[in-house]
């Protein structure tokens, strides 16, 4: 579940309390439209990103909607400043490649959108940075919300911090992998035989280790490989990012996360306030997000089968054969076979990116294999 999706929950079910100097509480209803903001700030290297969207109505599929033309800047806390500029609708990356988030300084940002209403953000100073030691995999069996037990490999961080400070972390990951059609044939116009398919966490995943007298954080739970997927027949690459966030930041996303592990209904269990760290100026609108400011240390590590003494699997059930009615159309799914049942045609089919994978993941690896 994306943060967009998340948030909007929040966006009929909570009022915000926000932090500008003149606080705003708003009712929420689903008839208000109410901006969703999301971004940070690191010591790494930039662009930096921010992503602006307008809520519309929960009784409508697109509810979220990109917001654009908005004037968005960025300020430290030594006098220094940058612009942003909208790349895609929504989506806005700071222009100036000299300005880059430094730790122990203070970063907010500014927002004014089309409508001339303006926002901002409580300044955050970035905190130390965590050190990642490892990335390992071990053989587990994890258990699914539904109670499923699934075997396979889970891969894990170990982490450290040399300072005394209160650590509150935060962390995501890349995982992408080799691909090779197993019936390769051309089909597109640049037919591939191996192909490196791509995913980004989808999970909250955050840590509190202001408790801990010796800072040093094992087994941080990552991403997760079934036994059945094929993902580390060839090679699995897994791109870790850790960031050390402020304790409202942390408070932030561990309340999100409440909400991404619910598995009930959307009113189970939502805590009874979620303070974001961005607020309306010159409105009373409500306004949802936050924006983060925190220092990120990554490392990444290639895996395979030869890693574990589980056995995974060597083919892909997507690429098993399966009847159907629809007739194939000689791309997406090939015929093998048909014949006439009571009268119907029933097809034998396959999955065209079984023959010739372009059709579905990218002949070229990610910019962040080695």
């Amino acid at each position: 579940m994306l943060l967009k999706e998340k948030l909007l929950y929040f966006s009929v079910l909570l009022i915000l309390l926000n932090s500008c100097t003149e606080k705003f509480y708003p009712d929420t209803n689903e008839d208000v439209s109410t901006l969703v903001i999301d971004g940070k700030i690191t010591n790494g290297q930039g662009p930096y990103e921010v992503r602006l969207f307008r809520t519309v109505s929960i009784n409508i599929a697109d509810t979220l909607l990109p917001e654009i033309g908005a004037v968005i800047s960025i300020y430290d806390n030594d006098g220094n400043s940058d612009s942003f500029t909208e790349t895609t609708p929504g989506l806005y990356h700071n222009i100036s490649p000299d300005f880059k988030g430094k730790v122990g300084h203070s970063y907010w940002i500014e927002i004014q959108t089309l409508d001339g209403k303006k926002y901002e953000s409580t300044p955050e100073t970035i905190p130390p940075q965590i050190e990642i030691e490892k990335i390992y995999g071990e053989e587990i069996t994890k258990i699914m919300p539904d109670g499923e037990k699934l075997k396979g490999a889970g891969f894990f961080v170990d982490a450290k911090s040399n300072t005394n400070q209160n650590i509150y972390l935060k962390w995501d990951y890349q995982e992408s992998w080799e691909w090779q059609s197993p019936y390769f044939r051309p089909i597109t116009d640049n037919p591939s035989r191996i192909c490196y398919p791509y995913n980004i966490s989808n999970n909250i995943s955050v840590f509190d280790g202001s408790q801990y007298d010796i800072k040093q954080f094992n087994h941080l739970a990552t991403s997760f490989v079934n036994q059945e997927e094929v993902k580390l027949n060839y090679a699995y690459f897994l791109n870790v990012s850790l960031y050390s966030i402020s304790l409202e930041s942390y408070e932030f996303w561990e309340s999100m996360q409440k909400i991404n592990q619910n598995n009930g209904g959307i009113y189970d269990n939502i805590p009874g306030n979620i303070t974001g760290n961005i607020c309306a100026c010159n409105s009373d609108d409500s306004v949802l997000g936050y924006f983060e400011a925190s220092s990120v240390n990554s490392k990444n590590k290639i895996f395979s089968t030869a890693d574990f003494n589980m056995k995974f699997s060597d083919f892909s059930k997507g690429c098993e054969n399966f009847q159907t009615l629809v007739p194939p159309d000689g791309e997406n799914y090939i015929e093998i076979s048909s014949e006439v049942l009571d009268g119907i045609i029933v097809y034998t089919v396959r999955r065209g990116y079984c023959y010739d994978c372009n059709l579905i993941y990218s002949p070229l690896k990610p910019s962040f294999w080695p």
